[in-house]
């Protein structure tokens, strides 16, 4: 019994320690500096958001506008006209904990019409799972 609330409480402490990496120096966007990284992982996104949003008009921009600003997006939309750069991904093992993205929506113009950061949290959800699996083991 013990042994478990001590697991528990380490899980739950790596998680909020794998979370608290989330904080970011603030710093002003540049093109150069929100494509710099290996393709996987872009260091200075998390930083460059705020300021991007708050200097730069998106809406109004053409694909091809878009695109010499941000570069190339990691993913595009299958169903949707719109296109995706990735801010942060935290992973536990193959499991994503955090993820957070800049989504710009096309019109039939292909030229940005919306644009959102949308944030997925799933700390509580591999909580579960991974309690469950170790319940499952017993």
């Amino acid at each position: 019994m013990l042994k478990s609330a001590l697991l528990k409480a380490i899980t739950v402490v790596s998680f909020v320690v794998a979370l608290s990496g989330c904080d970011v120096k603030k710093e002003k966007f540049t093109t150069e500096g929100w494509d710099e990284g290996d393709g996987i992982t872009f260091p200075k996104r998390a930083g460059m958001i705020d300021d991007l949003l708050a200097t730069r008009k998106l809406k109004g921009l053409t694909y091809k506008q878009a695109l010499g600003l941000l570069k190339y997006p990691q993913r595009n939309g299958v169903t949707e006209k719109n296109f995706e750069y990735e801010i942060i991904r935290k992973m536990d093992g193959i499991d994503t904990v955090y993820a957070k993205s800049l989504v710009l929506y096309l019109n039939q113009d292909s030229v940005v019409s919306d644009y959102k950061v949308p944030e997925k949290n799933n700390k509580e959800k591999l909580k579960l799972k991974f309690e469950k699996q170790k319940a499952e083991k017993k």
